[in-house]
């Protein structure tokens, strides 16, 4: 996959904005970044996104009902962004972790915004306590950048792994 630096740097500041409710500022960035690598920055909303919906399900896929909580936790974040949990569930579970495209949900003005808005709401709600949100974000753009150079023909031994480290964690607890 290979993460455009510029693009990556110009979703940071823009999240960072989002998380911050500095909307002003998240304008003036969108603005100065150009249209161009603000529609580029869309992926990798989708990516984090998509990847805090599976890491915060306990790394399995997960369903509607927990996509929903999920959404409805992610709505309630302290950003005080316009975007509701309905949005929120739609943008997971259609687009993000599903098969349809932005503008197949969205109206154009939510193809630009939900991405973004929703992404910011995920990561300040479901980012690890011990863990500042950019740090969790490097954290999956590394582990996407990974995945992409890996074989799927590795995914038995890590599902065993997990699996491992999990009982491993509940017969200590």
């Amino acid at each position: 996959m290979g993460i455009d630096r510029k693009v990556e740097q110009a979703a940071r500041t823009m999240l960072g904005h989002a998380m911050r409710h500095e909307l002003d500022a998240l304008a003036d960035t969108i603005q100065s970044v150009g249209n161009e690598t603000f529609l580029s920055t869309i992926p990798l909303y989708l990516l984090a996104s998509a990847y805090v919906a599976i890491d915060v399900s306990g790394m399995r896929w997960p369903n509607d009902v927990v996509l929903r909580k999920i959404a409805d936790n992610a709505s309630k974040s302290a950003t005080g962004l316009v975007v509701s949990d309905e949005e929120i569930f739609q943008y997971l579970s259609r687009v993000a972790l599903g098969s349809e495209t932005l503008d197949d949900v969205f109206s154009v003005e939510g193809i630009a915004m939900v991405p973004l808005y929703a992404t910011a709401n995920l990561l300040l709600t479901f980012c690890p306590p011990e863990k500042d949100w950019w740090e969790y974000l490097d954290q999956i753009w590394d582990a996407a950048e990974t995945a992409e150079r890996t074989s799927l023909s590795i995914l038995p031994a890590l599902m065993l792994r997990s699996h491992k480290e999990s009982t491993q964690r509940d017969t200590t607890a």
